[in-house]
C-alpha cells in the first residue's frame, strides 16, 4: 500500500496533501509514513531512529493528530488547530498537523481551514484523511495534492493475519471478502461471528429456493440485528462473482477458491436476474442507514431474491 507514496520526496513536498481510501487503516498508516518522510533526518524514513519511533508511538511533540479518537473536529477544535499553527515546532524544524475522518467535518469547520491551507508557514504540512471526497469542499481539494491510496496486497493482508493462526481456508476466506482492506481484513479475523456468518451467506444464495424456506431464513437474518449490513456486504461480493462467471469472465472473479460451488449456483440464476437483485442491494442498505425496521429490509430483500430466482426458471 506505502507504494502510492514511493513518489514523494522531502525536498519539493506540497505543505497540503489529501490522502484517498475507503481503507481508515490505511490512511493512518499512510499519514504516519508521511509524518516520518517529512521529521526524519534520512532521505526515506529509517524506521529505526528516535524521530520514526516516537512517531510510530504518537508521542513526537511536532505531529498533531486530530481528533484524538473516533470522533470529528468541530469548528472551535479546528480554530484552535488554526491558531496553533504560528507556535514554533517543539523537536523538529517542522510541524505536521494529521486530520483523521476529514469527510466527515462540515462545512463550516472545513472553511476556518482554508485559508491556512493557501497560506501555510512555511514549517507547517497539513495531511487530510479522506474515505469519501464527495464530502469535502471544492476549494479544500483545490488546494492539496491529492494521493489515492492503492489497495493492500493479497500478501500484504496475508502476513497481518498471520498472528491469528488461521486455516489457509479461512486466511483465503478473509482476503476475499476484505476487498483489499486491511482494516476489513482485520475485523473479519478478530469477529468470532464472520465465518458463520459467510456459511449463511451461501446458503441463502444456493438453498432459497421456494416460498416456504423464507420465514427460516428470515428467522435467522433477524437475528444478526447489527451483523446484517456485514451480511449484505459478502451477499453482494458473491453475487458481483456470479455476474462475472455469467459474463464468462472468470478471472475478475475473487473467491477462486470457491470457484466450483459458485459454478453451480450461477445455473439457477439469470444474468438479468443477478442484476436485478445487484439494482436493489443499496436500497436496502440505505433502508438501514434510515434506521427503517431491519425485519421488513430484511422480509423484502429475501422476497426479492426469490422472485428473481423464481423468474430464472
Amino acid at each position: 500500500m506505502l507504494d502510492s507514496l514511493a513518489e514523494l520526496k522531502k525536498d519539493n513536498f506540497s505543505h497540503s496533501l489529501m490522502l484517498v481510501s475507503f481503507d481508515e487503516y490505511a490512511l493512518k498508516e499512510a499519514s504516519n509514513y508521511v509524518a516520518k518522510l517529512l521529521l526524519c533526518s534520512q532521505e526515506k524514513p529509517c524506521l529505526k531512529c528516535n524521530i520514526c519511533k516516537k512517531i510510530d508511538h504518537k508521542n513526537h511533540a511536532d505531529v498533531l493528530i486530530y481528533p484524538a479518537e473516533k470522533d470529528v473536529i468541530a469548528v472551535d477544535e479546528m480554530m484552535s488547530i488554526v491558531d496553533s499553527v504560528y507556535v514554533s515546532p517543539f523537536e523538529s524544524d517542522k510541524k505536521v498537523y494529521i486530520l483523521n475522518n476529514f469527510s466527515q467535518i462540515n462545512v463550516q469547520a472545513q472553511n476556518k481551514l482554508l485559508k491556512t491551507l493557501e497560506e501555510p508557514p512555511k514549517n507547517v504540512y497539513f495531511v487530510l484523511n479522506v474515505t469519501s471526497q464527495a464530502k469535502v469542499l471544492p476549494t479544500i481539494k483545490s488546494r492539496c495534492v491529492k494521493i489515492n491510496l492503492n489497495a493492500y496486497s493479497q500478501n500484504e493482508i496475508k502476513l497481518a493475519l498471520e498472528k491469528f493462526k488461521l486455516n489457509e481456508e479461512k486466511v483465503n476466506d478473509i482476503i476475499c471478502f476484505s476487498n483489499g482492506s486491511l482494516q476489513e481484513a482485520l475485523s473479519f479475523a478478530e469477529n468470532e461471528k464472520f465465518f458463520n456468518l459467510l456459511d449463511l451467506t451461501f446458503d441463502v444464495w444456493t438453498s432459497l429456493r421456494h416460498s416456504s424456506q423464507m420465514l427460516v431464513f428470515a428467522s435467522k437474518l433477524y437475528s444478526l440485528k447489527n451483523d446484517f449490513k456485514l451480511f449484505l456486504n459478502l451477499y453482494s461480493v458473491i453475487l458481483e462473482d456470479l455476474i462475472y462467471i455469467k459474463l464468462k469472465q472468470q478471472n475478475l472473479v475473487k473467491n477462486k477458491t470457491r470457484i466450483e460451488l459458485l459454478n453451480n449456483i450461477e445455473k439457477d440464476f439469470s444474468l438479468q436476474a443477478l442484476i436485478n437483485i445487484a439494482k436493489s442491494l443499496p436500497y436496502r442498505c440505505e433502508c438501514l442507514e434510515r434506521n427503517c425496521n431491519q425485519n421488513a429490509v430484511v422480509d423484502s430483500f429475501l422476497l426479492n431474491v426469490l422472485e428473481e430466482r423464481v423468474r430464472c426458471r
